[in-house]
C-alpha cells in the first residue's frame, strides 16, 4: 500500500495531472487525437507503477478506450474494453456499477462494429442485472433500457424499439421531471425511432416541441440546442422541404463555428449536413465547394481511418455521381471499398452500404454485368448478416431488381418485387415511405412489361396515399404523379397525360424552383407528350430554352444535357428537319463515346438514332455501317434477348430490307421471337425517349447528427 501512494504522490508531482486534466479538455472539445497523446502514454506507466489491476489503472484503460471509439477505432476500443471488462469482474466483482458500465461500454463499441447480435447478447442480460441492482427506475437502468432500443432500431427491429421508448419516456418524466435533460434526450431517441417507422407528423411535432424546450432551459446556443436545431433541419431536407432545411442549417453552421470552433466534429457534421441539403436541391456546385475541403479537415482533425471520414468521400462520391461525373465517383468508391473492409471489416454495415453504392455507379455507366456481380452476392451477405427482413436487406432486394430491369431482365425483377412488396407491407407497414416505394417499383416492372392497366392499378391509389402520407409537395409525391403520366403516355391517353405534367410543372416550380434538377426533367417529358400530340411548335418552344438551362446549369457534358441534346435531334427528325438533327447527333455521339464510354447504353442508343437519321435520309450505307457492329455490340452488352436487342435487329433488318438484301433482311428477321416479325416493308416508328424514374433503395451515407447514445461513464 505505501508503494501505491508514493506512486500517486509521484503522479502528482509529475506531469499526470496535467495530462490528465489537459485530456479531459481535449476530449470535451472533441479534439480526441490530442486527448490521446495526452493519455495513451500513461497506460503502460501506471501498470507497471500501480498494476493492471489497480482502480486508478482501470479507469484510465477505459478512458483510452473511450477515446478510441470516439476517434472510430474500434478495434483498438475493443482490444482495451473487453479484458478491462474480465479484470472488472474479477477486482471489483459481476455487479458493481463500474462492472456494469463497462459491460455497456463494450455493447456500445460492439454495434458500432455492425455486431449488433453480440451488443444485444449483452444488453438484454445487463439490463436484468441493473434492475435488480439499481432498481427499476434507477437513471443507470433507464439508460440500459435506451441503450437496448437502439440497439434494436439498427437491427431494424422497430416495433420492439418503441415498445421500449415509450414507456421508458413516461418513466422519465416522472422520475427526473418533463424538462431534465436526460428526458429530453428519451424525446429525441424517441423521434428517431418514429422517423425510421415513417411517422412523419407525430416526430415533427415532438421534434418542435423538443427545440422550444431545449432553447428555453439551455439557451439558444447551448450544443444539446444546436444539435436538436439539426435534427430537425434533416428531418426537414428529408421530407423535401429544402428551403426551410436551408434556413435552419445555414446560421446553424455560422453559430456552431463560432461556439464550437471550426474544426469541431460537430461543426464538421453541420458542414456535411448543409452539403447534403444542396445535393437534394440539385445546388451540386454549392455542395461540391463544401464536400471537398471537408472532405481535407476531416482526414486532419479526425484521421483518415476514421468512420466520419470514410462517410465524408462516400458523400462525395454520391455528389459527383449526381453531377454525371461518374469516373469522379468511381475513382473514389473503390479505393474507398478496400479500405473500408480494412478498418471496419468485410460484413460491417457500412461496408456492405459502401459495396451497394458501388453497384450503383457500375449500374450508372451502364457497366451492368459488374454491378449484378456485386448485388447478388451482397444481398446474401445482408440476409445472413443483418437478417432477411432487415430494411437494408429490402433495400437491396430493390437494388437488385433495379439491375435487372435495366438489364431488360423483367421477370427477373418481378419475381423479386412482387414479394419484396408483400415483405415490406408486413414488416414496415404498408403506409411506411419505403412499402410507397416498393409499390412505385412494382408498377414500373409491370410498366415494362406491357402491363398497364396492372400498372395503372397501383398508381393511381399510390398517388393519393403519397399525398395523404408524406403531402402533396412532397418530392416522391411529385415523382409518382410523373410516373403516373407515363403510364397515362404509354396507353397513349396523351390528353391525361399533358393536363398531369402542366400541373405538375407549375407545382415544380413553386416546390422545387425553376431551375431544380427535377423541374428541369419535367419540362422535357411535358415536351415529349406535345410531341406525340403533334405539337411540335410547342415542344420546341420548350425544349431549345430547356437545353440552353440544362447546359449552364448541369453542365456541357453531364448526361442529362446529352439526353436532352438527343431529345432536340429527335424533334427535328419528326419536324423532317434532318439536317439540323444530324448537326446535333453527330458531334453528340463523340461527347458520349468520350464522356460516358464506347459501351454505355446511352451511347449505344445514340448510335442508333444516328444510323435512323442516315437512313431516313437516305443514306443507307452509312447506316449499315453503323448498324452491324452496334448489333453485335448490343447482344455482347445488353443480351440477345434485351428489348433494345430486339429493336436493334429489326433496324438493320429494315436497312438491309432497304438495300434491296431481301434475303438477308428475311434471315435476320427469322431470329426474332414471332409476334416481333413481319414487319419488313413497312414503317417502323422510331420511338421518343421516355422518362424512367424507378426508385432505388440507394443509400447515400449521410452522417447527420443524432443526440448522442446514452452510455453509463
Amino acid at each position: 500500500m505505501a508503494s501505491h501512494c508514493f506512486a500517486i504522490q509521484q503522479f502528482e508531482c509529475n506531469d499526470y495531472a496535467v495530462d490528465l486534466a489537459l485530456g479531459g479538455a481535449l476530449d470535451i472539445l472533441g479534439q480526441y487525437y490530442q486527448a490521446l497523446k495526452s493519455w495513451e502514454p500513461w497506460l503502460e506507466t501506471f501498470n507497471k507503477l500501480l498494476g493492471s489491476e489497480h482502480n486508478a489503472s482501470l479507469m484510465h484503460r477505459e478512458r483510452v478506450g473511450g477515446c478510441y471509439m470516439k476517434i472510430g477505432r474500434y478495434q483498438d476500443a475493443i482490444d482495451i474494453q473487453q479484458p478491462l471488462l474480465e479484470s472488472s469482474k474479477m477486482v471489483l466483482g459481476k455487479e458493481h456499477p463500474d462492472t456494469l458500465t463497462r459491460i455497456q461500454n463494450v455493447a456500445v463499441t460492439l454495434r458500432k462494429m455492425g455486431r449488433v447480435n453480440e451488443a444485444l447478447s449483452l444488453e438484454q442480460p445487463l439490463l436484468e442485472t441493473s434492475k435488480r441492482v439499481f432498481g427499476e427506475e434507477h437513471p443507470n437502468t433507464l439508460a440500459g433500457i435506451q441503450n437496448l432500443a437502439i440497439t434494436f432500431m439498427q437491427m431494424g427491429r422497430f416495433n420492439e424499439a418503441l415498445s421500449l421508448e415509450q414507456p421508458l419516456l413516461e418513466t422519465s418524466r416522472r422520475v427526473f421531471g418533463e424538462e431534465h435533460p436526460l428526458t429530453l434526450a428519451k424525446i429525441q431517441n424517441l423521434v428517431g425511432t418514429l422517423w425510421e417507422m415513417g411517422r412523419f407528423n407525430e416526430t415533427l411535432t415532438l421534434e418542435q416541441h423538443l427545440l422550444d424546450t431545449s432553447k428555453r432551459i439551455w439557451g439558444e446556443e447551448h450544443p444539446n440546442t444546436l444539435t436538436v436545431i439539426q435534427n430537425q433541419a434533416v428531418k426537414l431536407t428529408e421530407i423535401g422541404r429544402f428551403n426551410e432545411a436551408l434556413s435552419l442549417e445555414q446560421p446553424l453552421l455560422e453559430t456552431s463555428k463560432r461556439v464550437l470552433g471550426e474544426e469541431h466534429p460537430s461543426t464538421l457534421t453541420r458542414m456535411q449536413n448543409l452539403a447534403e441539403t444542396f445535393r437534394h436541391m440539385g445546388c451540386f456546385n454549392e455542395a461540391l465547394s463544401l464536400e471537398q475541403p471537408l472532405l481535407e479537415t476531416s482526414k486532419k482533425v479526425l484521421g483518415e481511418e476514421h468512420p466520419n471520414t470514410l462517410a465524408r468521400i462516400q458523400n462525395l462520391a454520391v455528389t459527383f455521381m449526381e453531377m454525371g461525373r461518374f469516373n469522379g465517383s468511381l475513382s473514389l468508391e473503390q479505393p474507398l471499398l478496400e479500405e473500408s473492409k480494412r478498418v471496419l471489416g468485410e460484413e460491417h454495415p457500412d461496408t456492405l452500404m459502401r459495396i451497394q453504392n458501388l453497384a450503383e455507379i457500375f449500374r450508372h455507366l451502364g457497366r451492368f454485368n459488374e454491378a449484378l456481380s456485386l448485388g447478388q452476392p451482397l444481398l446474401e451477405t445482408s440476409k445472413r448478416v443483418l437478417g432477411e427482413e432487415h430494411p437494408n436487406t429490402l433495400a437491396r432486394i430493390q437494388n437488385l431488381a433495379v439491375t435487372l430491369i435495366e438489364m431488360g431482365k423483367f421477370n427477373d425483377a418481378l419475381f423479386l418485387v412482387q414479394p419484396l412488396l408483400e415483405t415490406s407491407e408486413r414488416v414496415l407497414g404498408e403506409e411506411h415511405p419505403n412499402t410507397l416505394m416498393r409499390v412505385q417499383n412494382l408498377a414500373e416492372t409491370f410498366r415494362h412489361l406491357g402491363r398497364f392497366n396492372e400498372a395503372l392499378a397501383l398508381e393511381q391509389p399510390l398517388v393519393e396515399t403519397s399525398k395523404r402520407v408524406l403531402g402533396e409537395n412532397h418530392p416522391n409525391t411529385l415523382a409518382r404523379i410523373q410516373n403516373l403520366a407515363v403510364i397515362f403516355w404509354e396507353m397513349g391517353r396523351f390528353d391525361e397525360t399533358l393536363s398531369l405534367e402542366q400541373s405538375l410543372l407549375q407545382t415544380s416550380k413553386r416546390v422545387l424552383g425553376e431551375e431544380h434538377p427535377s423541374t428541369i426533367t419535367r419540362i422535357q417529358n411535358l415536351a415529349v407528350t406535345l410531341i406525340e400530340m403533334g405539337r411540335f411548335n410547342e415542344a420546341l418552344s420548350l425544349q431549345q430554352p430547356l437545353l440552353d438551362t440544362s447546359i449552364r446549369i448541369l453542365g456541357e457534358e453531364h448526361p442529362d444535357t446529352l439526353s436532352r441534346i438527343q431529345n432536340l435531334a429527335e424533334l427535328f427528325k419528326r419536324m423532317d428537319r434532318l439536317n439540323e438533327a444530324l448537326s446535333l447527333e453527330e458531334p453528340l455521339l463523340e461527347t458520349s463515346r468520350r464522356v460516358l464510354g464506347h459501351k454505355h447504353p446511352h451511347t449505344l442508343t445514340r448510335i442508333h438514332n444516328l444510323a435512323i437519321t442516315f437512313r431516313s435520309m437516305g443514306q443507307l450505307n452509312e447506316a449499315l455501317n453503323l448498324q452491324q457492329p452496334l448489333l453485335n455490340m448490343s447482344k455482347m452488352i445488353l443480351g440477345e434477348e434485351h428489348p433494345k436487342t430486339l429493336e436493334r435487329t429489326q433496324a438493320l433488318a429494315m436497312t438491309l430490307w432497304y438495300l434491296k438484301r431481301e434475303d438477308d433482311a428475311l434471315e435476320l428477321e427469322q431470329t426474332l421471337p414471332e409476334d416481333l416479325r413481319n414487319f419488313l416493308g413497312k414503317q417502323i416508328p422510331s420511338p421518343t425517349p421516355l422518362p424512367t424514374s424507378i426508385a432505388s433503395d440507394l443509400p447515400q451515407e449521410q452522417d447527420w447528427e443524432i443526440i448522442p447514445i446514452e452510455h453509463v461513464e
